[in-house]
């Protein structure tokens, strides 16, 4: 029997696309404003570009590519991100409602920051669904003062990656994860060599992504 699509699953290509974009803008140097100015027959103002690098969605098409026309990025990568991320978001309109998502991700399968930002928000759901305000009180009371909700809620909101400390304060926090600390932390260094890589901060000369036949470090490959 096939498995019925969750709301992870798109939330993860939804974040992926983001991430994307919003690296294409710091690469490019530009804020929105002189976005718009750059693309102004597609008349899409600041705002609509800035909300389709949030993550929270799936952006129209038009908006993608004005985005990365004016960022100067790969047109065709936009096209298949984004077509990807739509296909996904359609299959979720004809699952059933009422599905709350797959299984925690184990940490050695985890190689990208959409994987892990996937993983944190599927804890989140298992521990109960916890609100960012418990979960800050539960490290409080656990003695950690480094889980502000605020900065919480942008990681689930997939506008900013975790640090590895407060990773492993979620984790801990959320209480479901039987992994010990230091998989996580090896998820964590694999999702930041792959945000650098992907960002081209890396100072490797792979030609592969971190996790690919071209990465020879050690990584676990996804089941």
């Amino acid at each position: 029997m096939g498995r019925t699509p969750s709301a992870p699953a798109e939330a993860d290509l939804a974040a992926e696309l983001a991430q994307w974009l919003r690296s294409l803008r710091q690469q490019a140097g530009l804020t929105y404003q002189q976005m718009a100015h750059k693309t102004p027959t597609a008349g899409f103002a600041p705002a609509t570009l800035w909300r389709a690098a949030r993550g929270t969605t799936v952006p129209r098409w038009p908006v993608v590519e004005a985005f990365a026309t004016a960022c100067g990025g790969d047109l065709e990568q936009a096209r298949r991100m984004w077509a990807a991320a739509t296909e996904q978001r359609r299959s979720l309109r004809s699952a059933s409602p009422g599905i709350r998502g797959e299984p925690v991700l184990r940490p050695e399968f985890i190689h990208t920051p959409a994987q892990l930002l996937q993983s944190m928000r599927a804890m989140q759901l298992e521990a109960g669904g916890l609100s960012l305000r418990e979960l800050e009180d539960r490290a409080i009371s656990h003695g950690v003062t480094l889980l502000p909700h605020s900065t919480v809620g942008a990681v689930l909101r997939g506008e900013r990656m975790p640090a590895k400390r407060l990773l492993i304060h979620f984790v801990e926090a959320c209480g479901v994860s039987r992994a010990p600390t230091g998989a996580w932390e090896d998820a964590w260094d694999r999702a930041d060599a792959y945000r650098q890589w992907a960002t081209g901060n890396s100072r490797s000369d792979h030609r592969g992504a971190p996790g690919s036949r071209d990465d020879h470090h050690q990584h676990v490959g996804a089941a």
